[in-house]
């Protein structure tokens, strides 16, 4: 598994799932905001390889001056998201320039300018140890892998008064695959397989984290905007859009190996995943996750 190429297949199915009426509310939130003010400070938790970094460049709400810093544990993702950004940009119309950070890369289009740092760090670590404030705080796909209320409160640690917690694609504990358990002989098998995948997530953060976010977040500020943000992948036509097959496999592979050690006979989940990538050869796997986007102040 190639995990930056995972993040690249996903974009076409996060672009599906997004909650257009949660993005409104943010839009009309970053709207109303003094543009004579310094530049909208924005910084994206677990960024990976720039997928919303670049979607937000793209949306015509977005203030003209912004100071983006998009952080990431993995470096590779780090490096994958600081070469792709000029290669996205330029095509575009941006001007392009490293500034005088050396990780930080300016893109300029008739009034919008944007300058972006890119870090490598532990989310946690970063949060607790800078003294700077931001404006808006992104979390993109990332609540469900902590403990939401440690992230709640880390967010509202380097916020602004008045700033925004945005967290689209937050997991919330439903996972489906169809053909479903009821055509398999052993017909419960999956259904312990799944409930042993969100117990292997429970163990490091939250898979029901969007519910939990949901009823924590009064507690740190006001819930702005909630929706569902459901990942739904089925095949079209002669198969699956753009590179959905792999990041069906990607699913598989996750799920297999979150199971390893869950105490589920181990021949018995390699059949299953063998067939399930049988299913997306044949173009006849479909998958759903149940996720939440939430807007936060």
């Amino acid at each position: 598994m190639n995990f930056q190429r995972y993040l690249s297949a996903k974009r076409t199915v996060d672009d599906r799932a997004l909650n257009r009426r949660v993005e409104a509310r943010l839009a009309d939130e970053l709207r109303k905001r003094d543009e004579s003010r310094a530049p909208l400070r924005v910084l994206e938790v677990g960024a990976g390889i720039g997928a919303t970094l670049t979607r937000f460049l793209d949306q015509s709400w977005l203030p003209d001056r912004v100071r983006y810093t998009a952080l990431d544990l993995r470096e590779d993702n780090v490096a994958s998201a600081r070469a792709r950004l000029p290669a996205w940009a330029v095509p575009r119309g941006f001007a392009v320039r490293r500034a005088r950070a050396k990780d930080s890369i300016i893109c300029s289009r008739g009034r919008r300018r944007a300058e972006v740092e890119f870090r490598t760090a532990d989310a946690f670590d970063f949060l607790a140890a800078t003294d700077r404030e931001f404006d808006l705080v992104v979390a993109h796909a990332f609540v469900d892998l902590v403990d939401p209320a440690d992230a709640l409160a880390a967010f509202r640690g380097v916020l602004a008064p008045g700033g925004l917690a945005y967290c689209p694609i937050t997991f919330d504990g439903g996972t489906i695959f169809e053909p479903g358990a009821d055509s398999d002989p052993d017909s419960d098998f999956e259904e312990r397989l799944l409930d042993a995948f969100h117990d292997h997530i429970d163990a490091g953060g939250d898979s029901r984290a969007g519910r939990h976010l949901l009823s924590l977040a009064p507690e740190e500020g006001e819930v702005l905007a909630a929706g569902g943000s459901d990942w739904v992948v089925r095949p079209r036509g002669d198969g699956y859009p753009a590179d959905e097959a792999y990041f069906l496999d990607c699913i598989v592979e996750m799920v297999r190996g979150a199971v390893e050690d869950e105490g589920l006979d181990s021949d018995r989940v390699a059949d299953w995943a063998a067939r399930r990538r049988d299913q997306i050869e044949a173009g006849r796997l479909v998958y759903c996750a149940h996720q939440l986007d939430l807007l936060v102040r």
